[in-house]
């Protein structure tokens, strides 16, 4: 739990990365939903997020690459200070942008 607590959600990209080298069957969806479970506030990057990511154009590399989830963690990260709202909030409104 501390090493969770103490990773800054301003680089979930990076705990996704570590997690993926790191834990057991934790690469891709599983360690955003594992994440969002355990209460961490970080965004989830499903279909709805990816399209909107690319209709916003701040995303045009895979998001399961390091580019894509670096990207997508700049997009958030700049949401999140605009906003003032958790990386899981922006997460949420960002996917019921899409039809």
């Amino acid at each position: 739990g501390k090493f969770l607590a103490d990773w800054p959600s301003s680089d979930q990209a990076g705990l996704l990365m570590w997690l993926k080298r790191n834990g057991a069957r934790l690469g891709g969806n599983s360690a955003q939903y594992f994440l969002r479970r355990v209460g961490w506030d970080g965004f989830i990057l499903s279909r709805d997020v990816i399209a909107a990511l690319h209709r916003e154009e701040v995303l045009d590399a895979s998001p399961t690459s390091k580019k894509g989830l670096m990207q997508a963690q700049e997009a958030f990260n700049l949401w999140h200070e605009e906003s003032g709202l958790p990386y899981s909030h922006l997460s949420r409104i960002l996917s019921f942008t899409i039809d």
